[in-house]
């Protein structure tokens, strides 16, 4: 029992700590669907009202749209807008389909899923505890200007474009938008936009344009649609004479566009049409199965894996605790009367597995003290000098035998041996192997 608490007690106070030291850490990040998260209304810790104010006033208009929809709306109105989004991995991603070309869209933090449901030529190559503080390392002039930043938290690595802050920052141009993908919402935060380039490089992303439409959602946006009428079935008859106005081609359309108007029909149809090839051609690419593609993987975060990978660790630490006996050799009384040689023979095979050179070493001393004081009729506590006054040697010399330092090679640990034997035949006579065999 003494044992099995001896391996059980660290590794459960290990894991213990683990364990809460991740439980705190999630605990203390800031979850996209808190009403609080980067709100442009309010200025509190987790918000973006001061960010909003600075954007104030730099002379930018700041709207604020509640639905997917609404922002779209509200920058297509515009004519030319920044769409800040402030939650991508909450919003209704196809409804980015609809923005005219030239818009610039400023995304924080979007997930893997999330950038492969909206297409964008981006990545995500791996994550960090905290957000890092890091140099620009690019050319790019926001992120020139703002200088170092704390803004890399999701790495992510673009096929094209611009990368900046080792990953942190990505700025590319798809399907005629210009798109920047933060790694870290701490620019934008009211806590922590003071803090280093910070501010400078939030206010200069969004103020590339005179108005920002800033997407304020925190609970899965979904776009309401109207499903199509229910055509009839074979057991219902209609009308005869109202037939042809049932089915009159201005309901319908022109038959290629589908519902609503033939124009709204064909680049609906157009757009996921494309859609649709490049998820089918991604998926031919990577043999439909690879694990790489699962969605259900690559949203689970790097630190679950840690924590797998400590508990393997820590379940293969067990495994070799278990297969090993722990702590030094203790002594446990014989269950019967064995030869001297044959013990002696025993004991040194267990201490040899064990690697115990030091003990048994001090096994060998111990003998050899207890045979010295008692041939000179020494007190068993005797030092060693006064060994070496009785027996007429030198002290150095009987010192350098008994008092060595403990053997770090098995040779070592012979020679050892070999001078203790010496010593105890200059002292007594006769060799240890013919006195008593204790």
């Amino acid at each position: 029992m003494k044992r099995w608490m001896r391996v059980a007690i660290p590794f459960g106070l290990l894991t213990a700590a683990v364990t809460g030291t991740l439980i705190v850490h999630a605990v203390e990040q800031p979850d996209p669907d808190d009403p609080e998260y980067l709100t442009p209304v309010h200025v509190q810790q987790i918000s973006g009202g001061t960010l909003a104010e600075r954007l104030v006033a730099e002379g930018v208009t700041v709207e604020r749209a509640t639905t997917t929809e609404q922002a779209v709306s509200a920058v297509t109105k515009a004519g030319r807008a920044t769409l800040f989004l402030s939650t991508p991995d909450l919003a209704d991603l196809p409804e980015l389909r609809k923005l005219p070309r030239g818009t610039n869209i400023v995304a924080v933090a979007p997930s893997e899923l999330t950038l492969r449901r909206i297409d964008w030529p981006v990545t995500v190559e791996g994550s960090h505890w905290t957000s890092t503080v890091t140099d620009p390392g690019c050319a790019d002039p926001v992120a020139a200007a703002a200088g170092p930043a704390a803004v890399l938290r999701t790495e992510y690595q673009a096929d094209v474009g611009t990368t900046c802050y080792a990953g942190g920052l990505v700025s590319f141009s798809h399907n005629g938008l210009f798109v920047t993908v933060a790694g870290s919402p701490d620019p934008f935060r009211d806590d922590r936009i003071a803090e280093h380039g910070n501010a400078p490089l939030a206010v200069g992303l969004l103020s590339r344009d005179t108005r920002v439409v800033w997407l304020d959602v925190h609970e899965p946006d979904v776009t309401p649609t109207t499903p199509p009428p229910t055509q009839p079935t074979f057991e219902y008859t209609p009308d005869p004479d109202a037939t042809d106005d049932y089915y009159d081609d201005d309901y319908y359309g022109d038959g290629d566009g589908g519902y609503g108007e033939p124009g709204e029909g064909d680049g609906q149809g157009e757009a996921e049409g494309e859609g649709d090839g490049e998820g089918e051609g991604d998926s031919s690419a990577g043999g439909g199965s690879s694990l790489r593609d699962d969605p259900l993987l690559n949203s689970l975060p790097s630190t679950f894996w840690a924590t797998l990978l400590l508990l393997v660790l820590i379940l293969i630490a067990l495994a070799v605790a278990a297969a090993r006996r722990l702590g030094a050799p203790v002594a446990e009384p014989l269950p019967s009367q064995v030869p001297a040689n044959e013990t002696m023979l025993g004991h040194a095979r267990l201490y040899a597995i064990a690697r115990a050179r030091d003990e048994s070493m001090l096994v060998l001393r111990d003998a050899t003290r207890r045979r010295l004081t008692t041939h000179l009729n020494l007190p068993a506590d005797a030092g060693t000098e006064q060994i070496a006054h009785a027996a007429g040697l030198p002290v150095r010399y009987v010192r350098d035998i008994l008092d060595r330092d403990p053997p770090e090679s098995n040779s070592d640990l012979v020679e050892a041996a070999t001078l203790l034997q010496g010593l105890v035949r200059d002292v007594t006579g006769t060799h240890p192997e013919e006195g008593d065999p204790s």
